[in-house]
């Protein structure tokens, strides 16, 4: 196995880059010759050119380039991740949408870099309790990411203690109902009517174009993705997700995000500490 030069790091994050507009540079080289190599050794490459070749050729076989993608990104997160901002939604942000339309429209939520689905089945939980108490009401629940073998994950809805270690417990207990079946090692099932709630499916946050299928959005969910951006697309992706909410609609990003939002497209939320973006009126 030869050794990784800059010249073949450069290929790979430019080739990462045009896939995914993911900034290689943002982890530290050791790290990514590390994962570079641990890809290497996946895909029985015996040098770093055959892996290149194979990154290259994702046009025609893009598995390659979405394990390398998990592979630099952090998949990990847990049901229930950030409570406050799920607190926020479950005792302000629904009752007051529904109380303003008269549930004459769904609430249409968007989990965008959804990774292994935890956010969206955190939503869907939510959703299905506001529903109980309110049968008139409806949500729509899409959540999209460029990893296809993240996106099986989500699907099968099947989860180790990892997953579960945030506040679900506390959840579970308030809203009087079970994510899905325990096994009483930590592990856990999704119910299949928490399940049927989202709609998982291939998205590549790098092709706005494409994003704009998802105006008429009312809540968007793009929390831990934006950091692995440029600044360039970064401003496009938030550019897209004014054009794609309703008016007065919301963008949660994590909570140790910390970015420059102009002030003329979103205005910031303060809910005891869990903030949002609304937005604006004005643009």
């Amino acid at each position: 196995m030869n050794r990784i030069t800059q010249e073949h790091l450069n290929i790979i994050s430019k080739a990462i880059n045009d896939y995914a507009g993911i900034v290689l540079e943002r982890i530290p080289q050791n790290r990514a010759k590390k994962k570079i190599i641990n890809q290497m050794n996946c895909n029985n490459c015996k040098n770093v050119e055959n892996y290149i070749e194979l990154l290259l050729n994702y046009e025609n076989n893009s598995s390659v380039m979405d394990d390398f993608v998990d592979e630099i990104t952090i998949s990990e997160s847990c049901i229930f991740r950030n409570p406050k901002q799920f607190e926020y939604l479950k005792e302000v942000l629904f009752p007051s949408f529904f109380k303003n339309n008269k549930n004459n429209f769904p609430l249409r939520i968007w989990s965008a870099g959804c990774s292994h689905g935890e956010e969206a089945y955190s939503i869907a939980m939510l959703a299905k309790d506001f529903m109980k108490k309110n049968p008139e009401s409806r949500f729509t629940i899409n959540a999209g990411d460029i990893n296809k073998n993240s996106l099986q994950i989500a699907k099968r809805g099947i989860y180790s203690s990892k997953s579960l270690q945030g506040k679900i417990d506390y959840f579970e207990e308030l809203l009087g109902f079970s994510i899905g079946k325990h096994d009483g090692k930590g592990n856990c099932i999704v119910s299949d009517d928490i399940k049927e709630m989202v709609d998982f499916h291939w998205m590549n946050l790098k092709d706005i174009n494409n994003l704009k299928i998802m105006q008429g959005t009312d809540i968007i969910f793009c929390r831990n993705v934006l950091i692995y951006f440029d600044e360039v697309l970064r401003k496009k992706l938030l550019e897209t997700f004014f054009e794609c909410l309703n008016p007065n609609g919301l963008l949660f990003i994590g909570e140790c995000e910390c970015f420059n939002i102009p002030e003329k497209t979103f205005a910031i939320v303060d809910n005891q500490g869990s903030y949002a973006y609304r937005k604006s009126e004005s643009k």
